[in-house]
């Protein structure tokens, strides 16, 4: 019996014990076998860290390489809860102050699950630098950049700005994000089981790029005088909005493009969405007598017209198709030349009838209307340009005086700079260059011609009969430049709301110099200026003179005249 109960026991034990290895021998063959890869990458996770080094953005700059928007050198502050969770307490007292956080939400943070979270952003130098002196375990910190405008509202519809990721939101900063943005790096740092960092097994460092540099044709001097005449402008007019363009018309270079309202790309939720919005290329409207150079250029262009043609502009009130069209002022006959200075509603009218629908619709597509400009930009709409089989009776007349028509005033410029350059119609040309961080030019924008919208011909004579809208005799004596030669033309529309023609206008002016070899052409557009003269001559042409004569300035463009009467007598 006593033998019996120990040959029991000793084969209990040895089952115990076979049992035991064989499930201890299974949960090896579980760890090591089954779950090898899983558990491999949790004890890797355990003993390391992938720390991520941003790539600074690329700088953004004006043609003679003044710093427009940078990047500034900030830090992450982040910590391993697995190892600040014991002391989160102690830890959080002296990070609270330091951070300017609240001290339970640190707490909270600090002892939270996981290896890795955020404590706060773009904290400055100094303030890591303090934290790096606690020698606090746990608490790392990370590259981050700080994007900055130094020279705050100026240019802003043109740069837009970065959201909390950094990337690029509206303007250059977004057409150009490919550029800008640089590629991140990361170094894999291993730790003991203490959490010291183990730097004899750090992994090799795969450094970050920083982005690409982007160099605008936009000129900072000419900006800041276009954005300066404006906001006087602003104040002394009081209208809704308004924009200044001013390019080169023989290479459609954008110097300046400036809108109001602004906004501070430092700070862009400050300003309502409105104020964010680029004007110059997101707004249309009836552009109004400006589109008389489309209509007259397209006949002088056909041989159609000459300058001294003649037409009866009916004192004032011409009825056809059962409509009568009014000019502002009364007019017997007036040569083609006049009614472009006089600004002739009717006169234009009958050159459009003359040139007819299809030879107008298509010199109105040659100028680019109806589609986007191509500008380097985002939000860029295509305008209204409606096809032949959307015409009324009426539009013949009503569309060389331009009605029925909506346009940007990008593409109203550069239709300009056709008609002043040779009749090129150019691609506008916002971005000169991206460049390296060595300073290397990696792409180079050039100029480029869209198309042949008139004849050369056609653009002498046009710019022999915009010379005299600013004299005593046009519509735009306020918009003389002393000792230059100027072609320009005015604008006066309508406003449109709720599709009724309503007592709000657009005053604009249009204009290049010098007139005979152009190398600036600015447009003023102001949307519903207070008081009872409304008209673009008197509005916009002072805007217009004020910003060509600083311009004309600072480019050292030589005058040509000395007695801004005589141009009067130019032909």
């Amino acid at each position: 019996m006593t033998a019996m109960t120990q040959k029991t026991r000793a084969f209990i034990v040895v089952v115990g014990l076979s049992l035991g290895f064989s499930v201890l021998g299974f949960r090896l063959f579980d760890m090591h076998v089954l779950q090898h890869k899983e558990l491999a990458a949790q004890a890797l996770a355990n003993r390391e860290q992938v720390v991520h080094r941003q790539g600074r953005r690329g700088e953004i700059r004006d043609i003679n390489g003044n710093l427009l928007a940078n990047s500034q050198s900030v830090r992450i502050v982040t910590a391993d809860p697995s190892i600040t969770g014991p002391q989160a307490q102690t830890i959080a007292q002296k990070l609270a102050p330091l951070l300017k956080m609240d001290e339970a939400t640190l707490v909270a943070k600090l002892s939270g699950e996981g290896r890795y979270v955020r404590l706060k952003t773009k904290v400055d130098e100094d303030t890591a630098q303090q934290i790096r002196a606690l020698r606090l375990k746990g608490v790392l910190f990370e590259d981050q950049f700080l994007r900055s405008y130094p020279n705050g509202i100026l240019a802003s519809h043109v740069l837009g700005f970065v959201d909390s990721e950094h990337k690029g939101v509206q303007g250059i900063e977004s057409s150009m994000e490919q550029y800008l943005q640089g590629i991140a790096g990361c170094e894999v740092i291993e730790r003991d089981r203490k959490g010291r960092e183990i730097r004899a097994l750090r992994d090799e460092e795969i450094g970050p790029r920083d982005g690409y540099s982007i160099v605008l044709t936009i000129d900072q001097v000419i900006q800041h005088i276009a954005e300066t005449e404006l906001e006087k402008a602003m104040v002394l007019n009081k209208p809704q909005a308004g924009v200044i363009i001013v390019s080169r018309p023989k290479t459609a270079e954008i110097l300046a493009m400036s809108c109001r309202p602004t906004f501070d790309p430092n700070n862009p939720g400050a300003a309502p969405a409105d104020a964010r919005r680029n004007r110059c290329i997101s707004d249309v409207a009836e552009p109004g007598s400006s589109f008389k150079i489309v209509a007259c250029s397209g006949a002088l262009s056909e041989g159609i017209v000459n300058l001294n043609d003649q037409f009866d502009c009916e004192n004032g009130a011409f009825l056809y198709a059962g409509r009568i069209l009014h000019d502002a002022h009364p007019y017997g006959v007036l040569s083609v030349e006049e009614i472009l200075f006089h600004s002739s509603n009717i006169g234009a009218a009958k050159v459009g009838l003359r040139v007819g629908p299809a030879h107008l619709y298509d010199y109105i597509t040659r100028f680019g209307f109806g589609r986007k400009t191509g500008i380097a930009l985002p939000g860029e709409v295509s305008g209204i340009a409606h096809p032949l089989s959307r015409w009324s009776k009426l539009s013949i007349t009503r569309i060389p005086m331009g009605h029925e028509i909506a346009v940007t005033p990008l593409q109203m410029i550069m239709a300009l700079n056709a008609v002043a350059n040779g009749g090129r119609l150019m691609k506008p040309l916002i971005v000169k260059s991206v460049v390296d961080q060595g300073g290397h030019t990696i792409l180079q924008y050039q100029p480029q011609q869209v198309a042949q919208c008139i004849f050369p011909r056609a653009s002498i004579l046009m710019t022999t009969a915009l010379r005299k809208v600013v004299t005593p005799e046009g519509t735009a004596p306020r918009a003389a430049v002393e000792g230059y030669d100027v072609a320009g033309k005015t604008g006066t529309a309508q406003k449109i709301e709720n599709g009724q023609y309503v007592r709000k206008y657009y005053s604009s002016f249009i204009g290049y110099l010098p007139a005979s070899d152009p190398e600036i052409s600015i447009l003023v557009s102001l949307d519903d200026p207070e008081g009872a003269a409304y008209y673009g001559g008197s509005i916009a042409g002072p805007v217009f003179r004020a910003v060509a004569e600083k311009a004309a300035q600072y480019l050292s463009i030589s005058p040509q005249i000395t007695d801004p009467k005589k141009v009067a007598n130019l032909s």
